[in-house]
This record gives structure tokens, sequence and C-alpha cells, in this order.
């Protein structure tokens, strides 16, 4: 119902912007499509380098498991590409079912926490400078928003600190790894994003931009969304005017980058499902798939 809504509505602001301007202002730079596919893979591979150092197997050969857990999350449930991944585990390797799970566990929570810590200091660097007023329309109350994330930060990392071994299950050292690598994907991401954006409309200031990816970041972690590729491209055309960004070539870049997404999204999970069945898709355990020397 809420995703009709929202999908009824951005048809709506299609229809007045003109459906041959859209056509015609889409993006014509080759750099847009390339960086939207190292987008798509960034979280993949950070992932995979992540658990193979935690669970010493190879990472090429987790790499096509969790482009399929990122195919289910974004596309099916929140979470659900995890709850894939521990079975695919469970079923092709020998790590115990206790290891997998905290891992797991550990990996998840360390993600949410770096990425919505940045999140909110985002969002007090744009409250400090005023800038925030342009998304108070999609936003609660300013400074109640700021209250609350600098209060969220302090307890996250306090309740973390005081009870670390009772909420976390591995070693500090490997923490550290998975925090580094979750912050370090975070950062490339969104520079990737605001560059895309910038080449495909280079006229447009870089502070527009950065204020279109506190937008999209903030609608990232709001819970219960729905459908947040749909409502993003909605925001962002609603907002074109006050940002003065033209609205057609803004709407057609986004709506570009949100289906291409789910085509690759359908070719992957279908290509390593496929994969998979027939057998050629190497397993954590099955050391002939993939030489030791690059391991």
């Amino acid at each position: 119902m809420v995703v009709g809504a929202i999908a009824s509505y951005l048809v709506y602001q299609l229809s007045e912007l003109g459906w041959r301007k859209l056509w015609t202002s889409l993006p014509t730079t080759p750099a847009f499509y390339i960086l939207l596919v190292l987008m798509y893979v960034t979280l993949p591979v950070t992932e995979a380098v992540i658990y193979g150092k935690a669970w010493e197997v190879s990472s090429r050969k987790l790499l096509p498991v969790l482009f399929r857990k990122r195919v289910l999350n974004n596309d099916v449930l929140g979470y659900s590409g995890e709850a894939y991944f521990f079975l695919w585990m469970q079923r092709n390797s020998q790590i115990e079912r206790r290891r997998l799970l905290t891992t797991i566990k550990d990996n998840m929570i360390i993600s949410s926490v770096a990425s919505t810590s940045v999140a909110f200091l985002l969002l007090a660097a744009f409250f400090l400078s005023g800038q925030v007023q342009l998304l108070e329309q999609y936003l609660p109350d300013a400074t109640s928003t700021l209250a609350a994330a600098v209060a969220i930060i302090i307890v996250v990392v306090a309740v973390g600190l005081a009870f670390r071994r009772a909420i976390f299950s591995l070693s500090a050292s490997l923490l550290g790894v998975f925090a580094l690598g979750h912050l370090a994907r975070f950062v490339f991401n969104n520079g990737f994003q605001v560059t895309q954006w910038a080449l495909v409309i280079p006229e447009v200031p870089l502070g527009t931009w950065i204020t279109l990816l506190s937008l999209y970041i903030i609608i990232n972690q709001v819970p219960l969304i729905p459908a947040r590729g749909l409502f993003f491209v909605t925001a962002s055309v609603e907002l074109a005017g006050t940002l003065e960004v033209p609205a057609a070539a803004v709407a057609s870049m986004l709506l570009a980058q949100n289906l291409i997404d789910r085509g690759l999204n359908f070719l992957v999970y279908i290509g390593t499902t496929a994969a998979e069945a027939t057998g050629s898709e190497p397993t954590p355990d099955d050391e002939t798939a993939i030489p030791e020397e690059i391991r």
C-alpha cells in the first residue's frame, strides 16, 4: 500500500516534468555507469575480505554468495540475506554453527554502528552549518533530531565499551578490522556517489550534492521506510527546486541508477545461482576450485 502510494506520486511527479524531457536527460557520460558498478560491488567485496579473515577462508570463494546476500537484503527483506548466508555457509563449510552465527552477528552490529554514526555526525554538521533547513520537510524537528542523534551515539559507544564482551563475540583486533572495513566502504561509496552526480550535472555546486547525499544517508538509516530507492527519488525531485538543480536531470539520473541496480541484482542472482546449481561456483571447502597460491 505504502509502496504503491510512493510509486504513484513519483509517476505523477515525472509526468509533470515530461517523459520526453526525462529521456533526453539520461546520463551519457560512461563514468556514471562505471561508478555505479563500483558502488554495487563495494559491499560484497568488503564483506568477503572481512569474513575471509575472520574464518580463514578464501575471500574470492565467498563473493558469489555475498552478492546474492546483497540482492536479498535490497530486493526481498532486510537481513534475509544474512539468514541465507548463514544457511549457505553451514551447508558448504565445516565451520561450526556458533562461530558462523557470532561472526555474522558481530559484523551486522559493527556495520550498522559505523553507518549510523557517520550519518548522525553528518546531520550534526549540517545542523551547525544551517543547511539542515533544506531537509526539514523530510525530517522531524531539527533540534530534537540533533539531540537524539548525539544521545544515541553517546549511548551506543558507552554501552559498546561497557558490555563489549557481552555484546560481541570476536576479538578486539577482528572487531577493529570489521569497523575499519565498513568505515572505508562507507566513505568510498559516498565519495563515488557524489562524484557520479557531479560528473552528470557539473554546473551544480559540490555543497548541493553533499546536501542531497545527506538526505540519501538519512533515508537509508530510518527504519521501516519501504522502497527507499523510490522514496529518495521522490524526495529528491521535490527538493530539486529548493536546491536550484534541474529536476528532470536529477530524476533521470536517479531513476537510471535505481533501474540499473535492479537489473544488476537480477543478473547477479540468476548468474550466481545457476553457477552454484551446475557446481561451477567454488565453496569455502572446495580446495581445488582456486589454487592455493592465490587464496
